[in-house]
């Protein structure tokens, strides 16, 4: 299962926590409701469900929940001293949590266990990524979910804006691990680190988590 896969990956200080994305709009804080009183249902079914799971697993760590508005550039704006990420895809919502310290930067992406549409392969993929996609069906899907993953860590720390051939990935789906490259300078990052992260497919999903850890 899902879930439970993804918790056996994540270090113990780090909280998951999952919402349905299809139920019911509940949970929503005023300034939050007002926040998206112009979104489509749908879209205001997908923010609901991310901030309930977002304050489940705030609630797991014993941090005091708290209205998550979003910036001006759409991405959740946490409480001081926490770091999170949220995710939705395929009729699932997902979210990290962690306290500030030795967890830096959180990043979940989730996407549907199919294969990359071939018109966004050289989109998403640099070339040395396309010559690995005949390794398995889903690894142009892996790759781009490592790369959103790993692309929602780092902003907390950059606040850069990236392409997809701003990171280059490697992925060993047997071991569940990926990596992700920064090709050029991504301050505080320079071209050449590295991002670990695990990868977990169950349930008809592809999960990319990414946890920075403070050097």
């Amino acid at each position: 299962m899902l879930i439970p896969a993804l918790r056996a990956v994540l270090p113990p200080e780090v909280a998951l926590a999952e919402a349905d994305p299809l139920a019911a709009e509940t949970g929503l804080w005023p300034q939050e409701r007002d926040a998206m009183a112009r979104a489509v249902p749908s879209r205001y079914r997908e923010f609901a469900a991310g901030r309930r799971a977002a304050r489940d697993a705030m609630s797991a760590l014993d941090l005091p929940v708290a209205a998550l508005l979003p910036g001006p550039d759409r991405a959740p704006v946490w409480p001081d001293g926490v770091v999170g990420s949220i995710s939705h895809g395929g009729g699932a919502c997902l979210a990290l949590v962690a306290r500030q310290g030795r967890v830096i930067g959180l990043g979940i992406d989730i996407e549907p266990a199919e294969a990359l549409p071939s018109d966004m392969i050289e989109t998403v993929c640099t070339a040395g990524e396309r010559h690995s996609l005949a390794a398995h069906t889903l690894l142009g899907r892996v790759i781009f979910c490592a790369k959103e993953a790993a692309y929602k860590a780092q902003y907390g720390l950059s606040r850069q804006m990236l392409g997809f051939h701003d990171l280059d990935t490697t992925v060993d789906l047997d071991e569940g691990r990926c990596e992700v490259r920064f090709t050029r300078d991504c301050p505080p990052y320079q071209a050449g680190a590295r991002m670990p992260g695990r990868i977990v497919i169950a349930q008809g999903l592809i999960c990319a988590v990414v946890v920075l850890s403070a050097a």
